[in-house]
């Protein structure tokens, strides 16, 4: 993974390592895993980062590999720039550049070959970006997140009236469509492609129902507003598409088109700051009048609402179901940053029937859920009120929305907004109230107190005089006068006082209500009042007394793992934080006299009225330092130190020669855990034959005395062999501490590759769990860690039989959601290991007593990214018999063995409480007297020692019967061997052929329940 500093990420299943770019040796990179994504940022990086100018996606390296933007995938970094003055400037090399004038962006291609001098020059090798340009975002991936439901929001009346939506242009941006869908004859107006795709095609199927629901005019199945036309946008596919693609579609709808109403069924999460799309938002509902429609997300209660749905001026849609509850998986608010609400409003999105895409379902029609099937309805009431109102801004259209909307019964504000879409009064009622909603965000010790006095006006677009009755909901919330008379055509406002003075922090959100006979308008308002907090002063101070900006610097929660980076500018620092104890990490980086040093310091941060200055002084660092008696060894260069510290934690490595010092600042804190890692090599053997894996741990604290002196005798040896697998190749031997809750995080490699067969030795610090791992091309098998001790051990490694196992969790059921994952299907032999290979394809199939449910095609199976190697299904509550499939093959020049491999479990299953692990099986081998390729003597017998491993979590009954067959020939004919039990396992003996060739194992499985388990690996173990 290429990074837009040049600088590259080597991934391999959980671990990682970094590769400076050209004329990077000097620079040091801080990784850090954050709500299980792992951040790799460059010290030169840090400090934009920090400023808000540079998008911390680019530094994202799980969501990276997510939307797949590794160098495998593709070969250019995908950027979004953003200039206040003109274009942004351009930037070296960079290609597909595409003006969005309007918006004052850029979007453009990066090649990953040119981003090291790119980045010089975007940054001027300072901390700052080049004049021109204010911001760069990555230009990321979003996802895309009707019989009955048009009767439930009052459109079949509305058409009753003749209002249909008829003049109006609604712009649908998202997967494309079906032109030749029956219920979109005629109905699309205009179309354009800004997708990667060659066509408008929909492959998806998502852009075809969205488009239907608003305005499909088939027989069965009418949208909400059949007489609008659309412009449909293609802005991606079963891939999610790019932002820079949605924008340019946002500007071709709002600008070009002239499109009154736009569809955006798709999102992704909310940040603090406002992002590309946000700003469109924005930007383009002021100077165009153009309403955004955009779904809420579906994450739940688990996230806030989704962005683009969080800028101030879009019409955020939740969902509801046919009985107007709240659907399970509708985002709520408060939003992120100012606690503001959101959604606005609510639709149906649960089960709507609408257009399928030719070759995306069964029949012409699909049900599907989400608030991506909401946001439509509303789109469509939108054009039927834009009918009525052809001169209303979009802004009024949503106030008039969201003033209308039908509140349901139990639900709050930031799970409904205002309450469910109403058409017919949304067309009935002549009154409308802006803004659709008022909010204010109180710091705790601000200068104007915590009151805050507006306005809303209500304009009444009838010819007749209207009087209202004002009431409010909140404890926050206080209106000038209780009664209001609006003028025929005219306007009329009341003061509204936000006052929450003397309340303790929260949020506090409300209702006005305005009645008129029966019209009601109903208007969010409401506050946020933060938490006791204070500015902060921060002062850093280097090795020469003068001030200094760290490398990297953030403020941690110990307790939450809530961040918070400080910017530096001349060694100094404010930041506003809430009341508590915080903690305070810095690398200090610095050149003096031609040589570099690195301070590190984690310095505790008491928080409250009368502590509001920290200073750092890296003076009073103490030097690291490691040795080993080992007068052959070298240390490698660079080192791995790394801090955690309840729910946080970071590592800091660089890549400097050994006359590069360490220092750190000494400090007793309970809980804080330091480690640094060395590595040593031999000096005159390459590929070394050895690697001294040192680790200099300490608890509470970072130590007054950082010295570290390893002697060969008091250290763990790990003898390794490592197996070819029928066939020559090469192998990357890995390592790395075992890290709580994230299996295989920390796993580099220390000597770089080996040739198979082979062997290495590894000497590591005893007291430590180590994992290992062996990566030989597309495959990676590892283990869960071990325990180190003083003494020598063996380990043999790229045994046969490389199958399943169930190291890592393989598959649960929610509720009425099943999850599989196939990553562990290609383990190397061995126990309590796991594994996958990227190269081998296959399906997941499940089956409900015998008719088939789901099937996905799975591949690019790996830890680390696991989507491509997933099924996911919703099944019937009632009890059931099911049958999951799982078959993957390969065929791959590093190995001769387990060129397929298939397991069939049978088991029953109902709705579930919570998350429940599938009582899942796998069967283990581990064939004695092999040779260093995994091969046995033809004619001879091999002894086969086998064991079960379950899903970790699953409970099964006890094992009632164990059938093992051979194939010598990949399974054309199987012949039965008996098996004797032995221990916690079984022992079988295998004749093997007298000729060359290879043995293939079957096994079946059954336990007391009747749960079930027929796993076949071809090509278990070769013969020669």
């Amino acid at each position: 993974m290429t990074l837009i500093t040049g600088d590259r990420v080597v991934v391999t299943g959980h671990g990682h390592r970094v590769e400076p770019g050209p004329g990077r040796q000097e620079v040091g990179f801080t990784s850090q895993v954050r709500e299980k994504h792992l951040y790799v940022i460059p010290s030169d990086a840090q400090p934009l980062v920090a400023q808000g100018v540079l998008d911390q996606r680019l530094f994202d390296v799980t969501q990276l590999l997510q939307w797949r933007y590794g160098d495998a995938e593709i070969r250019d970094i995908p950027l979004i720039t953003r200039s206040d003055a003109g274009p942004a400037p351009a930037l070296r090399g960079a290609q597909g550049a595409r003006q969005l004038a309007g918006l004052g962006m850029t979007t453009l291609r990066l090649p990953k070959s040119g981003a090291a001098q790119a980045w010089k020059e975007m940054t001027g090798g300072g901390r700052t970006l080049a004049a021109g340009t204010t911001k760069i975002w990555l230009d990321g991936r979003r996802s895309f997140s009707l019989d009955r439901s048009t009767r439930q929001i009052g459109a079949t009346e509305a058409w009753k009236q003749g209002m249909t939506g008829e003049g109006v242009t609604v712009a649908v941006l998202d997967s494309g469509y079906d032109p030749g869908h029956p219920d979109l004859k005629g109905v699309v107006a205009q179309e354009r492609n800004f997708s990667e795709d060659p066509d408008i095609r929909d492959n998806l199927g998502h852009g075809t129902h969205v488009a239907s629901t608003v305005a499909g005019n088939g027989e069965k199945y009418r949208g909400v507003a059949p007489g609008a036309r659309l412009a449909i946008g293609k802005v991606g596919d079963e891939s999610g598409p790019y932002e820079s693609a949605i924008l340019a579609g946002m500007e071709w709808a709002a600008v070009e088109v002239k499109a009154k109403v736009v569809n955006l069924s798709l999102g992704d999460a909310d940040q603090p700051e406002i992002d590309p799309l946000e700003q469109a938002v924005n930007t383009l509902s002021a100077e165009t009048g153009t309403l955004f429609v955009v779904a809420a997300g579906n994450d739940g209660g688990r996230r806030p609402v989704s962005s683009p749905a969080s800028a101030d001026d879009a019409l955020a849609v939740g969902a509801v179901d046919r009985q107007d509850r709240v659907a399970w998986f509708s985002s709520t608010g408060p939003r992120v940053g100012d606690h503001a609400v959101k959604p606005d409003l609510t639709a149906p999105g649960v089960d709507i029937v609408a257009a399928a895409a030719e070759g995306t379902a069964d029949g012409a029609h699909v049900e599907m859920s989400g608030t991506s099937m909401a946001a439509p309805h509303v789109a469509g009431a939108a054009a039927i009120l834009a009918q009525r109102h052809p001169d209303w801004t979009g802004q009024q259209l949503k106030a008039a929305l969201v003033g209308s909307a039908a509140p349901s019964s139990g639900a709050t504000p930031f799970q409904q907004g205002t309450g469910r879409v109403d058409v017919v009064r949304a067309l009935k009622q002549q009154v409308v109230a802006q803004p659709a909603g008022t909010w204010a965000a109180f710091p705790w010790d601000g200068p104007d107190g915590r009151k805050k006095t507006g306005t809303v006006t209500y304009t009444n677009s009838g010819d007749a005089p209207v009087s209202l009755g004002l009431t409010v909901e909140g404890e926050v919330l206080e209106l000038g006068t209780r009664r209001l008379d609006v003028p025929a055509g005219g306007q009329a406002s009341v003061t509204l006082s936000i006052d929450a003075s003397g309340k303790s922090p929260g949020d506090y959100a409300g209702t006005i209500t305005a009645t008129s006979g029966d019209s009601v308008i109903r208007t969010l308002a409401g506050a946020y009042v933060e938490p006791e907090s204070y500015d902060v002063t921060i002062a850093v101070i280097g090795k020469q007394g003068q001030p200094v900006d760290p490398w990297s610097a953030q403020i941690y929660d110990a307790k939450t793992g809530t961040v918070t980076d400080p910017v530096f500018r001349n060694g100094m620092a404010t930041v506003r934080l809430p009341k508590g104890d915080w903690d305070l990490y810095t690398l200090i980086g610095e050149r003096i006299d031609g040589k570099s040093n690195f301070t590190v310091a984690n310095s505790p941060l008491k928080v409250d009225a009368g502590s509001r200055r920290l200073t750092v002084d890296t003076r009073q660092g103490k030097a690291t330092k490691v040795t080993v008696d080992d007068p052959t060894a070298t240390p490698r260069r660079g080192f791995d130190l790394g801090l955690a510290h309840g729910a946080w934690n970071s590592w800091s490595s660089t890549n400097m020669n050994a006359n590069t010092e360490l220092f750190v600042v000494p400090v007793h804190r309970p809980g804080l855990t330091y480690t640094l890692r060395t590595a040593w090599l031999s000096k005159d053997v390459s590929p070394s034959p050895y690697v001294y894996d040192l680790v200099d741990r300490r608890t509470d604290g970072i130590p007054e005395n950082p010295v570290y002196e390893a002697r060969q005798k008091d250290l763990a040896k790990v003898s390794a062999t490592y197996r070819a697998s029928g066939a020559a190749a090469v192998g990357t031997p890995m390592a790395g501490l075992q890290v709580a809750g994230f299996p295989g995080s920390s796993l580099s490699t220390l000597v770089g590759d080996i040739s198979l067969p082979g062997t290495l030795v590894h000497y590591r610090t005893p007291g430590l769990t180590y994992e290992s791992g062996l990566q030989v091309g597309t495959a990676l098998t590892f283990d869960g860690g071990k325990l180190m001790k003083r003494g020598q051990t063996g380990e043999v490694w790229n045994t046969a039989v490389t199958g399943p196992s169930f190291l890592l969790p393989g598959g649960s059921r929610t509720g009425d959601e099943l999850t599989f994952s196939g990553v562990g299907l290609f383990a190397g032999g061995g126990p309590g290991r796991t594994g996958s290979d990227t190269a081998a394809t296959g399906t997941a199939t499940l089956a409900r007593d015998g008719q088939v449910l789901a099937k996905a095609d799975i591949a690019d199976c790996e830890v680390y990214q696991r989507e491509g190697c997933e099924l996911h299904t919703d099944l019937p509550a009632e009890p059931g018999a099911y049958t999951l499939t799982a078959s993957m093959r390969r065929q791959v020049p590093h190995s001769a063995l387990s060129t397929g491999v298939e397991s069939v479990w049978r088991f029953r299953s109902a709705t579930t409480a919570k998350e429940r692990p599938l009582p899942l099986t796998a069967v283990r081998y581990s064939p004695a007297g092999l040779d260093e390729s995994n091969r046995a003597k033809p004619g001879s017998v091999t002894r086969l020692p086998l064991w079960i491993e379950r899903n970790p979590g699953s409970t099964g009954a006890a094992i009632e019967s164990v059938q093992v067959e051979m194939s010598i020939d990949d399974g054309a004919e199987w012949r039965r061997i008996p098996i004797v039990r032995t221990g916690s396992g079984w022992t079988a003996a295998l004749p093997n052929p007298r000729t060359p060739g290879f043995v293939s194992l079957r096994a079946v499985v059954t336990d007391t329940a009747g749960t079930g388990l027929t796993q076949t690996i071809t090509r278990a173990y070769a013969v020669g």
